[in-house]
């Protein structure tokens, strides 16, 4: 009899544990709220748009964090937490970057395109036909190559921006000279920025140092989304340099656009340091998001 109730306490302690350590299994989904453009970039990329401005979807029991902070914060201090975060946040975090379909999260991989969770930073400019005036010509060149010197990449890459060719780029004062009529004294004029928010770091942070050099620059910023940087800069619009976080569409790339890339964003899936998770696939962080998947037994690489 004692041995038969010792075998019984050991039945029922063993189902116990079972239980315990599948609950302890579970995944914790972590996500940004619907106003981030991160998460805007996280779910556009792996196929989710839909996610990007409404949590009609998302797996039951998410939790939002309202910073890229706070998001670092909560995965860091919970064992069984998943997020995402842009690349740029986490060296230092404490946390581990995973390898998205078996290619790790670096500039590098960014730059040499074979990691695939990333976006353009696009730029489009007026025509000069359909500028007003000879100073606002020469002004939106010279900040655009400004923009392209390594003084103006090295602004991009301090605010975030992922950008190559850095020491390779002319340095601006070997190249000022070219844009001498821009540079003059005189009156201020406004030249208007536009489009993207989630450019608008980079953009406000070019302006100002450009505004330090040019006497007659004036920036004036207004970011609503990426869709205004097309329509502001038509030749009826009231921009003169947009800024796009996406490809141009077909509609928009069309004869007569002057556009180019500025930059990438990229964005990185984090989980706590003690993971043994090193690498998800899109389908599988689509399952994650969308509840498909809930337990990390089903994640094990």
């Amino acid at each position: 009899m004692r041995k038969f109730i010792l075998s019984i306490l050991v039945l029922v302690l063993g189902v116990v544990l079972v239980g315990c350590k599948g609950k302890e299994e579970t995944i914790k989904v972590y996500t940004r709220d619907t106003t981030s453009g991160t998460r805007g970039a996280f779910f556009e990329i792996i196929g989710l748009k839909a996610l990007a401005e409404s949590n009609d979807g998302l797996v039951d029991g998410y939790i939002e964090a309202s910073t890229n902070g706070d998001m670092m914060d909560s995965v860091k201090n919970d064992k069984n937490g998943i997020g995402y975060i842009s690349l740029s946040g986490l060296s230092g975090s404490g946390l581990k970057g995973l390898e998205f379909n078996g290619v790790a999260a670096t500039e590098a991989n960014v730059l040499n395109d074979t990691y695939e969770l990333k976006r353009p930073f696009m730029y489009i400019r007026k025509a000069d036909a359909d500028i007003g005036s000879e100073i606002e010509k020469q002004l939106v060149a010279a900040f655009l190559a400004f923009m392209d010197s390594k003084d103006g990449k090295e602004i991009i890459k301090n605010k975030d921006g992922i950008v190559g060719g850095i020491d390779t780029a002319p340095t601006w004062d070997s190249i000022k000279d070219q844009h001498a009529a821009a540079l003059a004294e005189g009156d201020q004029v406004e030249i208007h920025f536009g489009g993207s928010t989630s450019v608008e770091k980079i953009a406000r942070a070019l302006s100002s140092a450009f505004s330090a050099l040019a006497p007659r620059f004036k920036p004036m910023h207004n970011h609503t989304g990426s869709g205004a940087a097309y329509e502001g800069t038509r030749a009826d619009g009231n921009l003169h340099i947009g800024f796009a976080s996406r490809n141009l569409k077909d509609t928009e790339s069309g004869t007569g656009v002057i556009y180019g890339r500025l930059a990438w964003d990229a964005v990185v899936i984090v989980v706590n340091s003690e993971n043994e998770l090193n690498n998800i696939t899109t389908e599988q962080v689509k399952d994650v998001y969308t509840g498909e998947i809930k337990n990390w037994k089903d994640l094990r690489n």
